[in-house]
């Protein structure tokens, strides 16, 4: 995997370019979120934006190594309105999932998954082999935040020891000045709002 691709247990992390993102002034493209713009996330209400970084992989690395390529939603993938349109994003990128679409879960039991977890549940998410270049652009905020992504909730970068040393050196030297605790203390980023889990048996249609 090229060193400065963020990723995940589950491999690289980050939306596609084109991606809208909800803001108080409406929908905007990940690719145009700059450091200070404001994006409304799920429980904490509006959130600056303190980072925004992102790294393009060629058809050529993505051929070499397919376990990078994006996974594609297709629109109603998840439930209704959830994506409102097709939605690329990393297959190591965590999505909000309700319960009911998960095996073994209390039906309002809400669950951070990656993308690759739900690729081949069904006909409307796969993965996106057709897709040539392609960049991923991550968000960091003063915390782990879910936001909508084309309508889907998503995570926002979360700053671990992993993913920082994954990552473009001074991208990573950035976000350690911007919370320099992260450097001896990683754990005092705050932690997800919701429960995470590396795989989960999905539930691929719903009434």
């Amino acid at each position: 995997m090229p060193k400065d691709v963020a990723f995940s247990n589950e491999g690289p992390v980050g939306l596609v370019t084109g991606t809208h993102l909800r803001t108080p002034c409406g929908p905007r493209r990940v690719e145009n979120i700059r450091v200070g713009d404001l994006v409304v996330t799920r429980d904490a209400g509006l959130q600056p934006v303190r980072i925004a970084f992102s790294r393009k992989l060629t058809a050529g690395e993505l051929a070499a190594d397919p376990s990078l390529a994006p996974v594609r939603l297709a629109p109603r993938a998840i439930a209704p309105m959830m994506p409102a349109r097709e939605l690329l994003v990393a297959p190591g990128h965590r999505l909000l999932i309700p319960g009911w679409r998960l095996e073994d879960k209390a039906d309002t039991e809400m669950t951070l998954l990656p993308a690759r977890e739900l690729t081949g549940a069904n006909d409307a998410i796969h993965t996106a082999r057709d897709v040539g270049d392609v960049t991923y652009f991550n968000i960091v905020f003063d915390e782990h935040v879910v936001f909508c992504a084309n309508g889907l909730p998503v995570e926002s970068f979360r700053p671990t020891p992993a993913a920082l040393d994954a990552i473009d050196r001074n991208v990573g030297d950035d976000i350690r000045r911007l919370f320099p605790s992260l450097r001896e203390r990683p754990e005092t980023y705050p932690a997800a709002r919701y429960p995470m889990a590396e795989h989960a048996r999905y539930r691929p249609d719903f009434a």
